[in-house]
This record gives C-alpha cells, structure tokens and sequence, in this order.
C-alpha cells in the first residue's frame, strides 16, 4: 500500500483526476497532491483514529499511521537511553554541530511513539545538523495530564546537562508535541532553570477547550477531525479537569516575557490553524521573537506526508532552515 500510495502521488494526471473533486471554492487553495491524498483517504475509508480504542490507535500509529511518511535517513549514531523510566532516543546526525533538539512527538496526549515519529525526526537531525533526543512520554487515558508534561520536563531538565559548553538547545514538537514544548518552557522558566534558545512549536494545540473559530471551519476531511480532538481530549484529561488550566492559550499576558524565542508553524487547512496564528501573535506582543510561517495550502499532520507530497516536503525544509538560522542568530 505505501508504494502504491506514494506511486499515485506522483503521476501527475492522477493526482489531477482524483483531486478535481476537491478543486472549488475554499478548496481552491489546498495543495493538489494533498487533496488527492484526502480524496484516497475517503474513497478507501481508511479508519478513524477515535473509532478505535487507545491500544488499538496506538498500535495502528506505530504500525506507519501515513504511507506518505519521509524515508528513514541513515544517522552517525543512535542510542537508546532513559531518563529515569522516560524512553529517549537520541539521534546523531552524519557530521554534528555542537547543538540540540529535545523532541516531543505528537499524537493528541494518546497516541505516537518515539518509533512513529521516526522518520521526522531522523529527517530532522539529517538537515539541522543537531542531535535530536526524542522523548517517550507518558499517555493517556493510562497516565492523565500532567503526566505527559511532567515527563517532558523531566526528559529536558536531564538532557540538557549532556548539550556541550557554549552549545544551544531547542524543544520542538509537532501537533501536542509543540503543546509539551511550550510547557517545557514555561516550566523551566518558572523553575528557574535553564531555559531553551528555542522553542519550535509545529501545528501546536494550545487551546484544549476546543473554541477557535478553525475547529468548525475545517471540522471534517483534513485529516484531524473535531471528532478526533475531542476523542484525544477526552482520553488525556481527567474528568474533572478543566481544560483551560491545562492550556497555554489561558496563561496571563505576563507568564510570555522571557518565553525562548519561537518558530511557530500552521497550516491554513488544519482545524488548530486559528490558534496556532493567535499564539505566534501573543508571544510577539510579549516581546518575544517569533518566526511565523504560515504553510497556507497545508494539512495538519503535513511532517507525516513529506516523503511523497512535494509541498509537505517543502514546507519541513522550511523548518530546518529557521531552526538552523535562529539557533546560530
């Protein structure tokens, strides 16, 4: 199937015939090889993540959730660690910089690996040139919130003190990756502790009440769901939680001054678009330096498509690209 996937998407005529359908009016703007995509998704009614239960997603997350996924990139070296009981596995690129990346995968608090995000990361190190430790973080609805952002903490406050004398260090993630990257942040500010050069937040969730505008807008057919972000809410929150102190979005205009300087990334077709764009905002209007890019013709979930989607590809370029120019700036 990953063959044949990736095969399709690049034979131009059929990436036009199967996207036609998806060629009008808002739709107008999505990228052509990523609306085929969708469109293969529906014809072939690939299951939905909250029509499972956790294990099950999990497993189908770790088995290659996207056939679309950039191809392992070979590395100078990759151990297997931990942080107490915190899996980390670090990546260490063919001729690395003295730099790092402390990375927290996505998956919505529920689902993703240090495994499924693979492939992202490897890519990661490969044109950043930094040595990614990858995280593998507690989930729920086994282990509730905080547990994920406990974990995070910890991984990151650990690793940092192995991060070479005059070096600098980032925390990404992508999607609740970029959730834990800003908790990172705020929590080692508020410890007093060493805090990132970086932060770059990819695609992040930082409202999990679920309210912006773009969670109606682009409820269904982008690949996150409304349904699937109430689905990873409600298995990573404890029934009496409430979701806007776990949430960044809610922390007062105060707590940002002195956040690490952002790269922060949305896509125009993802459902946590408006978010993301109010967040970049709040963080410059803190003072915080905040590199913003908007990948307007983009998916949420676009690192898991670059292997085969000419823009996706482009756009994790794009990536690489600030992480190298801020860490040095």
């Amino acid at each position: 199937m990953r063959g044949a996937v990736r095969g399709a998407m690049g034979m131009d005529w059929f990436v036009r015939l199967v996207a036609r359908k998806r060629s009008r009016g808002r739709d107008a703007e999505l990228d052509r090889q990523v609306a085929a995509a969708l469109e293969f998704q529906r014809i072939t009614r690939m299951p939905a993540l909250d029509s499972m239960e956790p294990v099950a997603a999990r497993k189908y997350a770790e088995d290659g959730m996207s056939p679309l996924d950039l191809d392992a990139i070979a590395m100078a070296e990759v151990i297997d660690t931990h942080v107490g009981s915190i899996p980390v596995r670090i990546f260490v690129p063919e001729g690395a910089g003295p730099h790092w990346i402390v990375y927290f995968h996505g998956g919505g608090g529920v689902i993703g690996s240090i495994a499924a995000s693979e492939p992202a990361t490897r890519y990661l190190a490969a044109n950043t040139r930094a040595t990614v430790a990858s995280v593998g973080y507690r989930l729920g609805p086994e282990d509730h919130h905080p547990a994920a952002i406990d974990d995070a903490h910890a991984a990151y406050a650990a690793l940092v003190s192995r991060v070479p004398a005059g070096a600098r260090v980032a925390v990404a993630g992508d999607s609740f990756g970029g959730f834990l990257s800003a908790h990172v942040d705020h929590r080692a500010r508020r410890a007093r502790q060493r805090v990132p050069d970086l932060q770059v937040l990819i695609y992040p969730i930082v409202d999990l009440t679920l309210t912006s505008p773009s969670i109606e807008r682009f409820a269904d057919g982008y690949l996150l769901t409304k349904s699937m972000m109430h689905w990873f809410r409600d298995n990573y929150l404890k029934a009496s939680d409430d979701p806007r102190d776990a949430s960044p979005r809610f922390w007062p205009d105060a707590e940002l001054a002195g956040s690490a300087p952002a790269v922060v990334v949305t896509a125009g077709f993802d459902p946590l678009v408006d978010e993301g764009d109010a967040w970049a905002e709040r963080l410059a209007g803190a003072g915080v330096t905040v590199r913003h890019r908007r990948e307007p013709s983009l998916v949420h979930g676009f690192l898991s498509l670059a292997g085969a989607i000419d823009e996706a590809r482009a756009a994790t370029d794009r990536i690489c690209a600030d992480i190298v120019d801020m860490l040095r700036s």
